[in-house]
């Protein structure tokens, strides 16, 4: 794990945290020196389409870092209380101006950068087609 990733400080207490393997537990994680709180870390969700138009797949290019200027599919984080198919509608809708229709297929990984990414599948029945990201 990066040292920039690492808890230092208990999340509860302030107190210093120490890397161990919890009891009843087969990963390091970061633990309180002073009240015992187990901390973890956890990916986070990004959602987001292939989305289809015609016979051809609709991409966004960046307009910020990372990666400004670089062609992508449209994605982004899920918010809280959004299920994974709304969180990618709206990232598309956000940063492409698509609405989609029905999803045809999804697919789920685990990246190197601690982000769990979903990719759904859709054809596009509206909206602007070339539109960069908006944020």
């Amino acid at each position: 794990m990066s040292p920039a990733l690492r808890i230092r400080h208990c999340r509860d207490c302030g107190a210093p945290a120490a890397y161990r393997v919890p009891d009843d537990d087969s990963r390091e994680r970061a633990v309180c020196t002073a009240c015992g709180t187990v901390h973890y870390q956890n990916p986070l969700a990004v959602v987001g389409t292939l989305p289809v138009w015609g016979d051809r797949v609709l991409l966004c290019r960046r307009a910020i870092e990372p990666r400004r200027g670089k062609w992508t599919l449209p994605a982004g984080f899920m918010e809280l209380g959004e299920t994974t198919a709304q969180g990618a509608a709206r990232e598309t809708d956000e940063e492409a101006g698509t609405r989609l229709a029905r999803p045809l297929a999804a697919r789920s990984d685990l990246h190197h950068a601690s982000l769990v990414t979903l990719q759904i599948l859709r054809r596009a029945h509206s909206g602007q087609r070339g539109q960069q990201d908006r944020r």
